[in-house]
């Protein structure tokens, strides 16, 4: 357990002895009485002893500030034990160094020499309230700090949160209708700014409907669930991907030409034939998509331009068979 130490610093062994024995009286065993007869040795000790986890509650201090120790003693203990109560003996104290040390440290009190003409004791007594109350303030002023910080991080983690929620798709993880639009809208204008191209493709599980009653709608979620980790594999970073419908995937594709962007729809098609998809029971189900591509083209004013377009060549896919691309 840690302790509050009292310091007395007096050249004189007398003085010493008179301060430890009156301070001594009226302390219990949680406060240690040191005593130096120069201000080097305390400052030396008081930073062993804050080290240590003490205290320092208090210095009582008479100088001759004849040396450099003397004189910076208070100033370099400050920025150390900035809380500590420095009681100062008014002998050789002029203006200057008074001014000093109160700009650069701290004083809390000034007092006479004739201990036995004043009442010391009880001095000792109110330092040691004043620091006790100020210490015991200062520990429920981190109390409610730390309080407020940790629900600061709460509100933050729970803001961080709630922003995932309304961006993010529940069941696949990649962004919902509205996150995919207002992340994708931005783009028309930009591409047709810097003069770049932009692709975009509407994606349609084939006969969803049918798994849905067929096999059951957990059948169904986790059919979205992997066709949406498919897809992940295969766009890029810089592609924008989202479930915008029931079983309705979009894809935005910056600075793509058209070849490109239908070398990506082609892909996706392949990589869903090709998935290995079985139900609980260790039914296989084929999974297929349409693809309906459609390029940014100068007349386009916005996302809704393009995305109608794509729309249009996903129903021609639908109505040439299925599992197809077509672009428009």
């Amino acid at each position: 357990m840690s302790k509050s130490i009292i310091m007395c610093i007096d050249s004189s062994d007398e003085i010493l002895t008179k301060l430890e024995d009156k301070i001594s009286r009226i302390i219990d065993s949680n406060y240690i009485v040191y005593t130096y007869k120069t201000a080097e040795e305390a400052l030396m000790h008081s930073f062993e002893n804050i080290a240590n986890g003490n205290n320092i509650l208090m210095t009582i201090s008479s100088y001759s500030f004849s040396t450099k120790a003397d004189e910076r003693f208070l100033i370099d203990f400050y920025k150390h034990s900035p809380y500590t109560k420095n009681i100062l003996f008014s002998d050789n104290l002029n203006t200057q160094i008074i001014a000093n040390i109160i700009n650069e440290s701290s004083i809390y009190r000034i007092i006479p020499k004739e201990l036995d003409l004043y009442d010391f004791e009880l001095m000792i007594l109110d330092t040691i309230k004043v620091f006790d109350q100020e210490r015991r303030l200062r520990e429920y002023q981190n109390i409610l700090e730390d309080a407020v910080d940790k629900r600061t991080r709460e509100l933050k983690d729970i803001n961080i949160r709630l922003q995932v929620l309304a961006t993010t798709d529940s069941l696949t993880g990649i962004k919902n209708r509205r996150s995919f639009f207002d992340s994708s809208k931005s783009m028309v204008p930009y591409c047709k700014r810097e003069g770049k191209s932009l692709g975009f493709l509407m994606i349609d599980i084939d006969h969803f409907k049918s798994i849905n009653d067929t096999y059951g709608h957990s059948t169904g979620d986790e059919a979205l669930k992997l066709i949406a980790r498919t897809l992940n594999t295969i766009v890029r970073k810089s592609d924008i991907l989202g479930r915008i419908g029931g079983e309705e995937f979009a894809v935005a594709l910056p600075n793509t030409q058209e070849e490109g962007v239908l070398l990506v729809a082609n892909k996706i098609r392949l990589a869903i034939e090709n998935l290995f998809f079985t139900t609980g029971d260790n039914k296989q189900i084929d999974l297929r998509v349409s693809v309906g591509v459609s390029m940014l083209k100068h007349s386009d004013e916005d996302i809704d331009d393009i995305r109608n377009r794509a729309d249009m060549a996903l129903y021609k896919a639908k109505e040439l068979g299925r599992n197809q691309v077509q672009i428009i």
